[in-house]
């Protein structure tokens, strides 16, 4: 878990580094980089004024890329087109078309960033709204409890699941996951970050959060006393529901981590996105401000998928998402 001081720091930094009234000295007329460039430093926040492509705080990706025609022939082909009139009237040797043109490029790269990133909320709305729906049916079979299933994994009795345990588990419900797709599941529920799942996690992995079927889970009783015996307390339906359920996570994972690439390769600028959603510029934000963003960008949704949402972005489970879980959501397993 995070220690408040430190998540009351990172608020505190993070509302410098995104705050709109952040000033650059003018010791210098033109960024060290970029030739037509008015900013200081335009490499080192996004409050930046600089209209430089493609610019980040964290690579140096500042540099005259619209003094290179080979480059800005492969961008302008990937975001207009070959046929586009705007492409085929440019005018390289006039700056001011130039300047034109970089506004161009940027405004639409804006666009199509914010679209996927939009896009990836809307996938992680689908998957929880699903998996949700198939662990309160999960739930309803009267002999399924998280412990004798638990057991299943767990063979040595010390109170977590490695990748191995996952893997044993797995593979006695008939279940037979890549490495890639363990790391996945560890990726998803290990929230921590200790390099193992826990028993909370795993409860998490299984149990509804829908409150009256989550509490059914919780009050009943675990039928065996060992690991030997836990599969057989389990009839062949629940057996089956969480074959059912884990083929769902997995999948749902593998799609998720896949739209994370696309985000990767589109570097897009999540300070300027998390921006969006915090606009209060606190370092954080909750749930109804997760809520009016999704309003406002026209995403469909309930009550019920906006909590899943949340819970599942809510990765120290205090009520706030702050940057480093957005930012550890939208990181990538290769």
């Amino acid at each position: 878990m995070y220690d408040p001081k430190e998540i009351s720091k990172l608020s505190e930094n993070l509302s410098l580094r995104l705050s709109p009234e952040r000033k650059h000295g003018s010791e210098i007329d033109s960024c060290p980089r970029c030739c037509r460039c008015p900013c200081k430093c335009c490499c080192s926040c996004h409050s930046c004024p600089c209209t430089c492509f493609l610019h980040s705080p964290s690579k140096d990706r500042c540099s005259s890329l619209f003094g290179n025609k080979s480059a800005l022939d492969s961008l302008k082909n990937k975001y207009y087109g070959k046929n586009s009139d705007l492409v085929n009237n440019m005018n390289f040797g006039n700056v001011q078309t130039q300047n034109k043109m970089q506004n161009s490029f940027l405004e639409n790269y804006n666009v199509i960033e914010k679209r996927q990133f939009n896009e990836f909320l809307e996938k992680l709305m689908s998957v929880e709204s699903e998996i949700e729906r198939v662990k309160i049916d999960l739930s309803l079979n009267p002999d399924f409890n998280c412990e004798d299933t638990f057991r299943i994994f767990e063979l040595d009795e010390r109170g977590f699941l490695d990748k191995d345990d996952l893997k044993y588990g797995l593979n006695l419900l008939n279940v037979y996951p890549t490495d890639y797709e363990l790391r996945l599941l560890k990726k998803r529920f290990d929230l921590e970050k200790q390099g193992f799942i826990s028993y909370a996690d795993f409860f998490d992995m299984l149990v509804p959060f829908e409150k009256e079927n989550r509490t059914k889970v919780e009050e009943r009783l675990p039928q065996s006393c060992c690991s030997c015996r836990s599969i057989d307390s389990l009839s062949f339906i629940t057996i089956s529901s969480l074959k059912n359920l884990f083929y769902l996570i997995i999948n749902a994972e593998s799609q998720i981590n896949n739209m994370r690439k696309n985000l990767g390769n589109l570097r897009i600028k999540l300070r300027d996105i998390f921006g969006l959603i915090d606009n209060m510029k606190k370092g954080y934000f909750n749930i109804n401000e997760l809520y009016l963003y999704l309003k406002k960008e026209g995403i469909l949704f309930n009550d019920k998928d906006v909590d899943l949402l949340f819970i599942r972005l809510d990765k120290n489970r205090n009520g706030k998402i702050d940057y480093r879980e957005v930012e550890d959501e939208l990181q990538t397993l290769y």
